[in-house]
């Protein structure tokens, strides 16, 4: 596969469905090697063979990405394998639908210490490897509720709000490796990688939930040019 992500190596968190899943599928047939990492065993090794049908390169492994070993478990097994690493989407992350005054202690640490907590060891652990390979990029998935308040959702619009301005203090911290840091608020999909979620209605209009787009998302190309991010 040739295009504009020929050459480069990339590390797709929670990539095993959902937009982590698309990510993974377009930065392959964009030309990347694609690492899919996961807990869900399984389903990321269809992703990774999913890509390698098609011609293109991946592997799959698992990753809890709060957790500091595993992250330098999957930089270490990367970088051995493809031989460098060119860019990181920090996408894992979880959704627990419910209101501040009903969620517990439990969920709201929980949904910080994936979203934020992930974030941050992914863009901080990385970034030797990417130094080492003359400059990258970051993009970490944030969300439309990191920009705007909504109802049922106080962990998780924290939780990305806090991966947004993350992203702008790392992209300052890490400039003088090259490394760019991006982040990207899609609206709320009808397929989340959670399965810690209470019923919601995927009939709702943009109308009634501004949030909700279609699930079959049209991830944007990324350029990861320095020109373009």
């Amino acid at each position: 596969m040739a295009g504009r992500m020929s050459g480069k190596v990339a590390i797709v968190t929670g990539g095993a469905q959902g937009m982590g899943r698309s990510h993974a599928l377009l930065l392959a047939a964009e030309g990347a090697k694609v690492v899919v990492t996961d807990v869900r065993e399984a389903a990321g090794k269809a992703v990774a063979e999913e890509i390698s049908d098609a011609g293109g390169s991946a592997r799959f492994i698992t990753h809890d990405v709060t957790q500091s070993a595993d992250w330098q478990r999957v930089l270490e097994e990367t970088v051995n394998e493809f031989g460098k690493l060119d860019v990181l989407v920090n996408n894992a992350g979880i959704l627990i639908l419910k209101p501040l005054d009903e969620t517990a202690e439990e969920e709201w640490d929980r949904t910080m210490e994936i979203n934020a907590k992930g974030t941050f060891l992914g863009c901080k652990l990385a970034a030797p490897a990417l130094q080492a390979a003359g400059g990258g990029s970051i993009v970490n998935i944030s969300s439309i509720y990191g920009l705007i308040g909504a109802p049922s959702a106080a962990a998780y619009q924290a939780s990305k709000g806090a991966v947004r301005l993350l992203s702008k203090a790392a992209a300052v911290d890490l400039a003088k490796f090259g490394i760019r840091v991006n982040s990207v608020h899609p609206g709320v999909t009808s397929r989340h990688s959670s399965t810690e979620r209470n019923s919601w209605s995927t009939a709702a209009t943009p109308r009634s939930n501004p949030g909700l787009v279609l699930s079959r998302l049209s991830v944007s190309k990324w350029n990861t040019e320095p020109a373009q991010m």
